[in-house]
């Protein structure tokens, strides 16, 4: 059998290999005429997965190893009997580490959001509800909108303008285009500028949620509120204009987590194995996506101790200088994917080896890590 899998995924050659011979290639740029006599095709969410790469092939299986499925035609692909499988929740957490990270370093934000106000979660699927349970371990005052959802079901859920009422305002929709509440460029200028005074706008999610002119309106509009984007309409060939004024900008590298990409892997190669009627085997993992050095983590009060205990794990600004020596770039859009190809290996929170001397602090480092 033969396996297409995406370079990027890290293990895939060793996870995958014990189905078929895998060739790895360059997601972003594949065409039909790549395919080959391939059965199996194993992408990321770059790949454009439809009839035209697909037509005439022999591919009977197709897995994502993202969240996402708006990369996918899963209609063509239901009505060409081909197996499709993506990977819901798997960097869920990696991604409410990003927003962690990114809330400890807007200025007094973590402060502000400890001492009673609010965060406001556009879109409660499995990164919404992982990010309000670690915002309410942490104290945290938190409301989501989803209208996708009966409210009578889930008691934090209300309304798009009480929700953008929020000193920070968190994008976590998926990317859609139809039925009754498409998410595609959802939101205007003149709601966003209804956002507290100082107020902290993060897109974490899908860059077409909102408009790049409705970004750079609101910036002119209202200069006091931050931007912090991961996400980017036109990807990888990213708006330089806004990632300019961004208060932090990053290469979509929010759920790139090490735990995340292997969450991810494993689940699609579970499918497979079950697709094919075989069993997963184990299979060799670098040494640098599951080592974890221990940190001692220390504060004078809370948001001190909270904000050396995140950071010391991962450091979002680390992500910011990387990203921000290529907006002037004249090749963004590959200088975009070579960030992502060559991203540091990440450890989640939860998986990192916290400890701290201050008895006072054992139980915040718990909930902190854990969400619970």
């Amino acid at each position: 059998m033969k396996i297409l899998v995406d370079e990027n995924i890290p293990a895939a050659e060793a996870c995958f290999s014990q189905f078929g011979d895998v060739r790895q290639v360059n997601g972003r740029q594949l065409k039909n005429t790549d395919i080959g006599d391939a059965e199996v095709l194993i992408v990321r969410s770059v790949t454009k997965v439809n009839q035209t790469l697909l037509a005439g092939t022999g591919v009977r299986f197709v897995g994502s190893t993202t969240i996402g499925t708006d990369h996918l035609d899963l209609a063509y692909l239901a009505s060409s009997g081909i197996k499709v499988c993506n990977a819901p929740g798997s960097n869920a957490e990696s991604v409410v580490d990003y927003v962690i990270s990114s809330i400890c370093h807007c200025d007094d934000l973590l402060e502000r959001l400890l001492a009673g106000e609010p965060v406001g979660i556009v879109g409660y699927g499995n990164v919404g509800q992982r990010l309000g349970r670690r915002l309410s371990a942490l104290g945290i005052k938190w409301r989501a909108y989803d209208p996708l959802l009966n409210q009578a079901q889930f008691s934090v859920l209300t309304s798009l303008e009480e929700v953008v009422n929020s000193s920070l305002l968190c994008l976590h929709a998926p990317l859609t285009h139809d039925g009754e509440f498409p998410s595609y460029h959802m939101l205007s200028a003149d709601q966003l500028a209804a956002m507290p005074s100082n107020a902290v706008l993060l897109n974490a999610g899908r860059g077409e949620v909102v408009a790049t002119e409705v970004l750079l309106a609101l910036i002119d509009q209202r200069p006091d509120i931050s931007l912090v984007l991961d996400v980017w309409e036109g990807e990888p060939n990213f708006p330089a204009s806004l990632a300019s004024r961004c208060r932090i900008a990053t290469p979509h590298i929010a759920g790139y987590s090490a735990d995340g990409k292997l969450t991810g892997l494993r689940m699609v190669a579970t499918e497979l194995a079950d697709f094919l009627g075989l069993d997963l085997k184990p299979f060799a993992i670098p040494d640098n996506m599951t080592e974890t050095a221990p940190l001692s983590c220390e504060g004078i009060d809370e948001a001190g101790f909270v904000r050396h205990a995140v950071l010391s794990v991962y450091d979002v600004a680390a992500d910011d200088a990387r990203f921000r020596q290529i907006i002037g770039s004249n090749v963004r859009g590959e200088a975009f994917d070579l960030l992502r190809k060559n991203y540091p290996s990440r450890r989640e929170l939860a998986f990192s080896a916290l400890t701290t001397a201050n008895p006072k602090f054992t139980t915040l480092l718990s909930t902190l890590q854990s969400g619970h």
